[in-house]
């Protein structure tokens, strides 16, 4: 498996010709996500939504004739035939997390570390359970939280300097890291991870 540098810079080289498009996905995608929020049926779609978001993201990675992430007809793959397994998923996950977080604040961010890859599975596993998805998420994760948390944790200058522009800058950020998610779940389904001390040492 790539190293979190690697994916980085893999992320980097591929946002140079998809920046833009995935850059308005996101938009559309908070508005719509936030308007529905608003009127209180937002909780019924977000899952859908994340499915949809994860399909073009991995679609934008993977697929060479949207490489540019000019089609966004993958978006709808979570309204699909994972509708109620995506919803139900994103339901459950929350409840955990929810739970999870009653004890502590640190179990709950490990927890949400586990159930990171739910939505990716969800995408490439239509017909896959909820409590299926949840468990294949915390199996794939198994000894690899670290790892996620440390490339989550290279990005915080980034967000810190886009902060310092008055808040501007992040949206320059945020598709990065999403795009560099997507890139770490597509090296995690298909090749072994280093420990949690070879991650370390080959990030420090």
């Amino acid at each position: 498996m790539l190293s979190n540098k690697e994916i980085r810079a893999l992320s980097w080289k591929q946002l140079k010709s998809s920046y833009w498009m995935i850059f308005v996905m996101l938009i559309l995608f908070g508005v719509i996500m936030g308007a529905l929020s608003s009127i209180g049926v937002g909780f019924i779609l977000m899952g859908p939504g994340l499915v949809g978001l994860s399909a073009y993201l991995l679609d934008v990675i993977t697929n060479k004739e949207n490489s540019d992430g000019s089609k966004f007809d993958v978006i709808v793959d979570g309204f699909k035939d994972s509708f109620v397994n995506s919803l139900v998923a994103y339901l459950l996950s929350n409840i955990f997390l929810f739970l999870w977080g009653l004890l502590l604040v640190i179990p709950g961010i490990i927890k949400s570390y586990s159930y990171s890859q739910i939505y990716y599975i969800i995408r490439e596993n239509p017909e896959i359970g909820p409590m299926e998805a949840i468990d294949k998420s915390r199996e794939m994760m198994d000894g690899k939280k670290g790892k996620l948390f440390m490339l989550d944790l290279s990005f915080i200058g980034w967000y810190l300097l886009g902060l310092l522009a008055f808040g501007v800058g992040v949206i320059f950020v945020v598709p990065y890291h999403r795009l560099a998610r997507a890139n770490f779940y597509n090296e995690l389904r298909e090749k072994p991870t280093p420990t949690w001390n070879e991650e370390f040492q080959e990030e420090f």
